[in-house]
C-alpha cells in the first residue's frame, strides 16, 4: 500500500499549541487583519497595476464616498431628524461598511472620522457646533468609532474569505485531476471539473452521494483497512478501478489525505484522483505484446521455459515447452510425463542430474535424447538456476532447448571439417594455408596513411618488401607439397614462404599489389626454390579471405614447361622442313632469278673485253659495263641471301616489320612461278595498317604458302583468267589484317571445317602440312587465320590477322 510523501498545503493546518486557546487566536488574526498586517489577495476588486491607476480608483472612491456621505447628511438634516442621532449613526456605518468593500481600512477609517465630525456637527447639541459638551456624547461617538472599525474589519475579512474560497475553487476547477471533498461519512461534500469531466456526473449530481458506492469503486484492500490507514498515517495512496457516468471502468492513481479541525479531530477527507487509464491499458497491451513476442520467440527458437518446485513437485511449462515435448497444453506437467520423453539410454543421465542439482542447489546445463510417440529422435538442451524462497522451498527456474538441427548441423560440419582435412591432406597438387593477419594490418596501416598507388610506395620504400614477405607466414601444408619441395616432414615448410620467391621476387611483388587492391583471386605461373635448391616451375594461385587466412595451390609446370620447349624446337625444325620443301618447289623460280643477273654479268664482261681490245679501247664504255655487273652481281647476292635466309633453322627472332615490306619481299620469291603460270599479281595495301612485332622470315613463309596454294588451285582446275590479290587493312587500329584472294575455283563447304588440320589436302601428292604450319605462325604471334569463298575474283580467299605493334605505316 502506497502512502503519500508530501502533504497537501490546501488543506494542511498546523496542530495547535496547547497553551494556545481558539479565542485567542481568533484574536490575534482579528487585531491583525483590524491593522492591515495581512491582506489577502482581492480577486473581487480590481488591483491596481500602477501608482497613477491607484490614485485614479481612490480618487474615484473617494468622490463616490464624498457624494454618499453629502446626500445622507443633505437628507437627514431635510428631514430633521436632530433628535435621533442613532438613525445618523447607522446610516452614516452603512455607507461605511459600503466603502470598506471597495478599499483598504484606510479608506474606511478615514470616511469614520468624517461620520464622527457630521454626527457631531449636524445632530448632537449644540447643532452645527463641533463642541461636545455631554460626556454621553463623546461615549456615543467613541462607541460609534469602535463599532464602525469592528464591523468593517468583519466585512473585510468575511470578503477576503469568500475571495480566498472562490480562488481556491478556481484553482481546484483549473487542474485535470478528480479533486473530491468528503466528510467523515464519506459523503461527497466538492466536486470539481476535472471530476465532471472524468466520472461523467454534474457538480449538483454528485454532491451529497456516498463516493465509493456512486463511483463503485474497486480497492485493494478492504475499505476499512485503508481508511484505518488513513487514519493512523494522515493520507494514503494507491491504484483504484472506478466507474463512470457511463459504466466503463477508470483507472486512476489515488490520493486521500485526512482532514482535520483546528483541535485535530478528522472531519473529512480530500481525495485527488489522476486517471490512468491510457497508461494502464498501454502497459496491459505491453504486457499481451511481450507475452506474445515472447512465445513466438520460444518458438522461433525452440525454446521452452518451465519452473518446478522441488519441495512439492509442481510443475510448469510454457507453451513451446508443451510442443517440444509433444503433449497437449491443457494437461498438466508432470515429472512422470517428463521420463515418459526422455530416451532409454539416456533416463539413468538425467535422473542422476537432477538429484545432484536439486540435492546441491547447482545450475542445470546438460543435453539428452527425447524419444517421440512417432519414434523419432530429438535432442534437448537442457538449462536451470536454482533458488530457495522464504518459507524454505527449493525451486528450479529454467529453459529448454530443441537443439536437434543444431546437432544435425553440428554432425554435418564435423563431418565437412574431417572431408576438409582429408582433401588437404590428400589432394594431390600442393596446398598452403596461409596466415596473413599482420599483413593486412600493415596494409590498413598504409591505407589509413592516404596511400592508393602500392607499386609507387615499394619503389619509393623498398624495405617494405622484406617486411611485407617476413610476416606471411605458412601455418599448414599438405603432403603433396612436402614431395614437391624434398622436405623430409611438413614442419621444414613453415614459417615466412619469402626464402621460395628469392630467385622471382617480382612475383612476390605482384602478390602484395594483388592482396592490397583486395583482388579476390591472383593466378601466375612462376618459379619457385625447393628445399633441396631446385628451381621448379608452378602455376600458382592464391584465394583472399576476410578473416586473415589465405589459400594457396601451387601445381608444378616443370614437365610441362620442358615439353612445351621441346615442342618449340620441333616447331621449329617442322617449319624449316617446309621452307625448304617450299624452295624446292620454287627451285625453277630461284635459278631463273640467278640466271637473269649471271647472264648480264656475263654479257656485260664480254662487252668489256671487246672495247678494250680494240686499238684504242674506250674506258668510258668498259666502266658503266663495270658498273652494270657490279649490279647485277649485288641482286645476284641478294636472291641468294633470301633463299638461305628462308632455309635457315634459326630461333624466332620477333622485330618490328612493316607488312607492304614483308608483302612485298615474298613475292620476290614469286616473281618467276608467277610469270611461268601466267599470274597477275596486284596489291591493294591500306596507308592505315599498322605495323607488327614478328619474325620476318615466318611471315614470308606465309605469304609464300598462301601465295602458292593459290596458284596451284587455279592451275589444277585449268582456270582461264588467273588473278590474285594481296589486301592489307587496319582493324579498329588495334589489329592488322591481310588476305590472299584468287579466281580459283574455292574451297568445298565440307572442307572448311578441316582446311587447317595437319595432313589434310586435296592436292595428288599433298603432304597436307602447309596451311597447318601457317596456322601455327600466326597464333603463335598472337593473331588468327581463317578461309572462305568471299574473293573479290570469285575464288577463294585467306586471311589473317595479327596484333598491331603501336606504329602505323604511311
Amino acid at each position: 500500500m502506497k502512502q503519500l510523501r508530501k502533504t497537501d498545503t490546501i488543506i494542511e493546518r498546523k496542530p495547535l499549541d496547547a497553551s494556545q486557546s481558539a479565542t485567542t487566536s481568533f484574536l490575534s488574526e482579528f487585531v491583525g487583519a483590524l491593522l492591515n498586517t495581512k491582506r489577502p489577495p482581492n480577486v473581487l476588486v480590481p488591483q491596481a497595476t500602477s501608482l497613477g491607476e491607484q490614485v485614479r480608483y481612490l480618487a474615484k472612491l473617494w468622490l463616490f464616498g464624498v457624494v454618499l456621505m453629502t446626500a445622507a447628511t443633505w437628507g437627514m438634516v431635510r428631514l430633521d431628524i436632530f433628535d435621533r442621532p442613532g438613525t445618523a449613526a447607522l446610516v452614516y456605518l452603512l455607507i461605511i461598511v459600503v466603502l470598506s468593500l471597495m478599499d483598504s481600512f484606510i479608506t474606511s477609517a478615514i470616511f469614520s472620522l468624517v461620520a464622527v465630525g457630521c454626527l457631531d456637527y449636524f445632530f448632537m447639541l449644540p447643532l452645527y457646533s463641533l463642541e461636545i459638551t455631554s460626556t454621553q456624547d463623546m461615549v456615543a461617538l467613541a462607541a460609534f468609532i469602535a463599532t464602525s472599525f469592528a464591523i468593517t474589519t468583519l466585512v473585510r475579512r468575511a470578503r477576503h474569505f469568500g475571495e480566498a474560497q472562490h480562488q481556491q475553487a478556481h484553482l481546484l476547477d483549473l487542474t485535470p485531476d478528480a479533486i473530491l471533498v468528503l466528510d467523515v461519512n464519506r459523503v461527497i461534500t466538492y466536486w470539481n471539473r476535472g471530476a465532471e469531466n472524468l466520472f461523467g456526473w454534474k457538480r449538483d449530481e454528485a454532491i451529497g452521494k456516498v463516493a465509493h458506492l456512486l463511483l463503485k469503486t474497486a480497492y485493494p484492500a478492504p475499505l476499512d483497512e485503508i481508511l484505518e490507514t488513513s487514519k493512523r498515517m494522515g493520507r494514503w495512496e494507491g491504484e483504484l478501478v472506478q466507474t463512470n457516468r457511463d459504466g466503463g471502468q477508470v483507472y486512476v492513481q489515488s490520493k486521500l489525505i485526512l482532514r482535520r479541525d483546528i483541535r485535530g479531530n478528522p472531519i473529512g477527507a480530500l481525495e485527488s484522483n489522476t486517471d490512468i487509464t491510457a497508461r494502464k491499458r498501454a502497459e496491459e497491451a505491453l504486457r499481451r505484446s511481450q507475452a506474445a513476442y515472447l512465445s513466438e520467440a520460444q518458438r522461433l527458437s525452440h525454446t521452452g521455459s518451465f519452473g518446478w518446485n522441488v519441495t512439492t513437485g509442481e510443475l510448469t511449462w510454457s507453451e513451446e515447452s508443451f510442443r517440444i515435448f509433444g503433449y497437449d497444453r491443457t494437461t498438466s506437467p508432470t515429472l512422470d510425463m517428463l521420463f515418459q520423453r526422455v530416451h532409454p539410454e539416456d533416463r539413468d543421465l538425467v535422473q542422476r542430474t537432477l538429484e545432484q542439482a536439486t540435492s546441491r542447489e547447482e545450475p542445470l546445463d546438460f543435453e539428452h535424447r527425447a524419444q517421440m510417440p512417432d519414434g523419432s529422435i530429438k535432442t534437448l538442451h537442457v538449462v536451470g538456476r536454482p533458488s530457495t524462497d522464504e518459507s524454505g522451498q527449493v525451486k528450479m527456474i529454467g529453459a529448454v532447448m530443441d537443439v536437434t538441427s543444431h546437432k544435425i548441423a553440428y554432425d554435418a560440419m564435423e563431418n565437412s571439417e574431417l572431408r576438409y582435412r582429408n582433401l588437404f591432406k590428400f589432394m594431390p597438387i600442393s596446398l598452403w594455408k596461409l596466415d596473413v593477419r599482420r599483413l593486412m594490418e600493415m596494409f590498413d596501416e598504409l591505407k589509413g596513411n592516404g596511400v592508393t598507388d602500392f607499386r609507387a610506395y615499394l619503389s619509393d620504400h623498398p624495405e617494405f618488401f622484406n617486411r611485407a614477405t617476413d610476416v606471411i607466414i605458412a601455418e599448414e601444408v599438405n603432403e603433396a607439397t612436402v614431395r614437391m619441395f624434398g622436405a623430409s616432414r611438413q614442419e621444414e615448410l613453415l614459417g615466412s614462404i619469402g626464402r621460395f620467391f628469392k630467385m622471382r621476387p617480382d612475383t612476390m611483388e605482384r602478390i602484395l599489389e594483388s592482396r592490397f587492391n583486395d583482388d579476390a583471386l591472383f593466378e601466375e605461373k612462376s618459379q619457385l626454390v625447393t628445399m633441396d635448391g631446385r628451381l621448379i616451375d608452378v602455376l600458382l594461385t592464391a584465394e583472399r579471405t576476410e578473416f586473415g587466412v589465405a589459400l594457396a595451390g601451387l601445381v608444378e609446370l616443370t614437365d610441362l614447361v620442358r615439353t612445351q620447349e621441346t615442342l618449340e624446337r620441333l616447331q621449329i625444325e617442322f617449319a624449316h622442313a617446309a621452307r625448304v620443301s617450299t624452295l624446292g618447289e620454287l627451285t625453277a623460280s630461284i635459278a631463273h632469278e640467278l640466271n637473269q643477273p649471271l647472264g648480264a654479268i656475263t654479257t656485260n664482261c664480254e662487252a668489256g673485253l671487246r672495247w678494250l681490245d680494240r686499238p684504242e679501247p674506250n674506258l668510258n664504255e668498259v666502266l658503266a659495263l663495270t658498273r652494270r655487273s657490279l649490279a647485277d652481281a649485288r641482286r645476284a647476292a641478294d636472291i641468294i641471301a633470301r633463299v638461305r635466309a628462308m632455309a635457315a633453322r634459326r630461333a624466332t627472332e620477333r622485330v618490328l616489320v612493316g607488312p607492304h615490306d614483308v608483302i612485298l619481299e615474298a613475292l620476290q620469291f614469286l616473281r618467276h612461278e608467277v610469270e611461268w603460270r601466267g599470274v597477275t599479281v596486284s596489291h591493294i595495301f591500306s596507308p592505315a595498317a599498322p605495323q607488327v612485332l614478328a619474325d620476318r622470315t615466318l611471315l614470308h613463309q606465309v605469304i609464300v604458302n598462301l601465295a602458292v596454294n593459290a596458284m596451284q588451285a587455279m592451275a589444277q582446275v585449268g582456270t582461264a583468267e588467273r588473278r590474285i590479290t594481296v589486301r592489307t587493312a587496319s582493324s579498329d587500329g588495334a589489329m592488322l589484317r591481310c588476305s590472299v584472294e584468287d579466281s580459283g575455283p574455292g574451297i568445298e563447304p565440307d572442307h572448311l571445317p578441316r582446311l587447317f588440320d595437319s595432313f589434310f589436302t586435296t592436292k595428288p601428292g599433298g603432304m597436307g602440312m602447309g596451311l597447318s604450319i601457317c596456322h601455327s605462325i600466326i597464333e603463335a604471334h598472337g593473331g588468327r587465320i581463317e578461309a572462305d569463298n568471299g574473293s573479290i575474283h570469285g575464288g577463294a580467299r585467306f586471311s589473317f590477322t595479327l596484333p598491331a605493334a603501336g606504329g602505323t605505316r604511311q
